[in-house]
Order: C-alpha cells, then structure tokens, then sequence
C-alpha cells in the first residue's frame, strides 16, 4: 500500500487552475473544486477536507471570511490553508508557514513550489487529525487512525475486516470483527461519516484513498491499485466530490 494520501478543496473564486497542475494533484490527493465559497462550505461540510487552497484577487475577500470562520468553528486552529493571489498582505506576511497553519502561492501558481506547499500542508494536516477508532476482538483494543483505513468489507455474516495501512511499516495489514450491524450503522456510530462512505452493500472505502471513479465499470481504483466494486445506488458519494 502507498503512502496515506490526503484531501485538498480549491476554492477558484473565478480563477483558472492550470490543468498540468490539477493532474498532477489528483496523482497524489483527493480533490475537490468548489467554484466559490458557498459552495465549498457545503463540501466542506458532507466531507472531510485535510487542506483547503483558496484563489483570490486579494489574500482575503470579505466573502472568503466566511470559510474561514466556518474553519474556526469546527476544525483546529493549525488546518492548513493556502492562500493563492498576486501578492499577500502584510497581515499575511507575519501568519505564513507558523504554526497558524496558513501558507500563500503567488499566482499565476508555479506548479513545482506550489506541489512542495501542498505537501508541507498535508504533513501539516495529518500530524492535526487524530481522529480514532477502537475495535475490539478476544478482550483485545485494536486502535485505528482513520486516515489510515482504506477501506472496509463485510467479510462474511456478521463481520467485517479492517485494511488499513501499518504506520510504521507502511504495509497494509487486515484484521476481522465481530459486527452484526448495518454498515452504515458503523460509520455513524463512530462519527467517521465524512471520511468514509459506503461504496456498496458490502464495501465501505475512504474518500481520500479514491484516485478514479469508473462509472460505466461502478468500481473505485484507490492510489494504490486497489479496486473495490460499488453500485448506482452508492457511486454518487464518490462521483459529487470530483465537481
């Protein structure tokens, strides 16, 4: 298994992304487009997003103050967010690359240094979330890193098995469990609904590990090769989130 991939939503404010750029993001993280600031809090809000990039004509229009209280009320204070215009301010200037969590690219955007931000902000951003699961088995707690789970299968009846990526090691390890619940009952009951969704009847798969949605074929390729089947019924958790 690949390295624990990550989530980035543009903001594009009416800004034009050059597409060398954007295929070279979507080789290494999930992302999502949002043609303005509404529109990028309700993405933000039905999915988990590690960093945020927003394009403007100035480091922060008054409509951007929106996202960014949005940020302020439920994320921590460290979520990293790029800043994409012509030239920062100097209120800016003294926030950037400090443990604010706010970084700036010029723009037009220089693909190479902006790919090394993105990649500061992800290291950033994984270092921020903790979010956790505990399973048990035999008396035993097995603890799980979210981000670190690629995906979920109802294994046989009441079971699933947990693939998830070794932190350490980088291998992906399975682990089976007991689980006599619908498998929507599983992500809610754990409060992991934005980061993981259900692909199928039996398949329940990390947003930020899907690199390609094949709807003609209703599978998932994940970054590391992987493909997991899904269905009409379930391909739009994954097909809405590459507008």
């Amino acid at each position: 298994m690949g390295n624990v991939t990550g989530s980035i939503l543009f903001i594009t404010n009416n800004h034009e992304i050059e597409p060398t750029l954007l295929k070279q993001l979507e080789k290494a993280y999930k992302v999502y487009l949002a043609s303005d600031t509404w529109d990028g809090i309700d993405m933000m809000n039905e999915n988990h997003i590690d960093a945020f990039a927003i394009m403007s004509n100035w480091h922060i229009e008054p409509v951007t103050e929106n996202l960014l209280e949005e940020l302020r009320k439920t994320r921590s204070k460290f979520t990293p967010t790029i800043f994409i215009s012509k030239q920062p301010s100097d209120d800016l200037n003294t926030r950037l690359y400090t443990r604010s969590g706010w970084y700036f690219s010029v723009y037009p955007i220089h693909q190479e240094r902006f790919m090394t931000i993105v990649s500061d902000a992800m290291e950033l951003a994984h270092s921020v979330d903790d979010k956790t699961i505990k399973l048990k088995k035999n008396r035993d707690e097995y603890p799980y890193k979210v981000r670190n789970i690629s995906r979920i299968k109802r294994s046989r009846h009441r079971c699933i098995k947990i693939y998830s990526q070794n932190p350490i090691t980088g291998v992906e390890e399975e682990e089976e469990f007991f689980y006599d619940l619908p498998l929507a009952t599983f992500l809610k009951n754990n409060g992991i609904e934005k980061y993981i969704k259900q692909s199928h009847q039996s398949w329940l798969v990390n947003v930020s590990k899907v690199k390609e949605v094949r709807t003609a074929d209703t599978e998932l390729v994940l970054f590391d090769g992987t493909v997991v089947p899904t269905s009409k019924k379930f391909i739009v958790n994954f097909k809405k989130s590459k507008n």
